[in-house]
């Protein structure tokens, strides 16, 4: 879980979880408000024996879920004081729980904690300062029985996840649409809304993805591209059919991307994803079929795959 020694004050969401009111770093949010729904933590290890790093699912029993809440609401107290300018024994006063205030005050030699460089540091008041030691050391790699290794995000074929992705976006622009408890609708109007959207669904994915990005310049001119994963080198361009006249020059749109996209450095594949909500394509694979395919331009090699989802 999320360390919150040099939290920023900007930084903090908040979130009502377990009944209670807490404002935390986004890591420690999204942890409370997954054991509330799931019963579970997800967290990231490093294996001794790959000495590389992998996802676990953690399954908390009930006694150790309370234990969490219950010091995560006497972390709440602990900080509602210290950010109003408190001092750590005032701090500590704030808390009801006496063994958690103890755990506290003697965490890590009584905050006499020695770095590598020699330096003493105290780090009483972190979220682990809060813990039991049994939590402690579940909650940080060290009872490997306990825990569910999930798949390596690195042997999924990552077009295929991006091909998930956009056959949701149909669910999720309804969601969006229909948004509970009077919130706003997200209505998608044009092409930029559908970006958006697509963006920030394969951003959540994909964290070194891009939003518009220029190609190199050919002929004096450049194109911008919606979406690039660079890791992945593939590019994603987003079109909305805003009305029957429009399904006229979409094939010319394309045509004109294809011939301009190759010069990006991270074009291996281009998805184009057309949104077509109301249904103005009558025949969709007279498209797809003949603009889906390999592609050689000059000295690229690259593929082209055309979705059009309504």
């Amino acid at each position: 879980m999320e360390d919150e020694v040099g939290r920023e004050e900007n930084m903090l969401v908040e979130i009502i979880a377990f009944g209670h009111k807490f404002r935390l770093l986004p890591g420690l949010a999204e942890d409370l408000i997954t054991l509330e729904r799931e019963g579970v933590i997800y967290s990231e290890f490093c294996s001794e024996e790959s000495n590389e790093f992998n996802y676990y699912k953690i399954r908390l029993l009930p006694g150790e879920i309370y234990r969490i809440v219950e010091a995560h609401v006497a972390k709440q107290k602990f900080d509602d004081v210290i950010d109003n300018g408190g001092s750590f024994e005032e701090a500590l006063e704030a808390i009801d729980n006496v063994d958690i205030v103890q755990r506290i005050n003697s965490y890590g030699n009584y905050g006499k904690t020695k770095t590598k460089d020699g330096n003493t540091i105290d780090i009483r008041g972190c979220i682990a300062s809060f813990y039991t030691e049994e939590l402690e050391d579940l909650l940080c790699g060290q009872r490997k029985s306990r825990y569910e290794l999930l798949p390596n995000f690195q042997s999924i074929d990552k077009e295929s996840a991006i091909l998930e992705i956009i056959d949701s976006f149909q669910v999720i622009s309804k969601f969006m649409a229909n948004r509970k408890h009077k919130r706003p609708a997200f209505i998608i109007e044009n092409e930029y809304d559908v970006q958006d959207l697509l963006y920030c669904i394969i951003r959540s994915t994909f964290r070194k993805s891009k939003l518009e990005e220029w190609t190199p310049k050919l002929a004096g001119k450049s194109k911008r591209v919606d979406i690039v994963l660079p890791d992945e080198e593939i590019l994603v361009e987003t079109k909305c059919i805003r009305n029957s006249q429009h399904t006229k020059t979409i094939v010319d749109e394309l045509m004109i991307d294809i011939e301009s996209y190759h010069s990006h450095p991270n074009c291996k594949k281009i998805i184009f994803f057309i949104w077509d909500p109301n249904g103005y394509i009558i025949d969709p694979f007279a498209i797809t079929d003949d603009l889906s395919g390999i592609r050689v331009k000059g000295k690229s090699q690259f593929s082209v795959r055309v979705i059009i989802r309504s």
